[in-house]
């Protein structure tokens, strides 16, 4: 499941990211044989609209899918870089619909 992480400050890089979401991913209770969670992928990404405003947004790719909800949870509305940030489960079919893919 992907999870978006909108809005974040200039200075917060991918591995910023990372550790945002293994702060919970590494408190994960797990049945033996079951699959650990883990962050398929990370991506910053900037957009830049035509009055010359840039936004940055964090893009997670993490499995399983319930780990995935549990992340967008317990950080939604946390801080990151000094500054409270949404977590949101983030929508291809949208974002294909607006002409941006991932």
């Amino acid at each position: 499941m992907k999870i978006l992480v909108p809005r974040i400050t200039d200075a917060t890089k991918k591995k910023d990211l990372i550790e945002f979401a293994n702060s919970v991913l590494q408190k994960w209770f797990r049945f033996p044989f079951s699959d650990h969670p883990k962050i398929n992928s990370c991506r910053v990404l900037t957009i830049s609209d035509s009055m010359g405003v840039t936004l940055r947004h964090g893009l997670l790719d993490v499995s399983p899918d319930d780990a995935a909800v549990r992340v967008i949870r317990k950080l939604n509305g946390a801080f990151l870089g000094g500054k409270r940030v949404g977590v949101k489960h983030y929508d291809d079919a949208v974002a294909r619909a607006i002409g941006r893919t991932t």
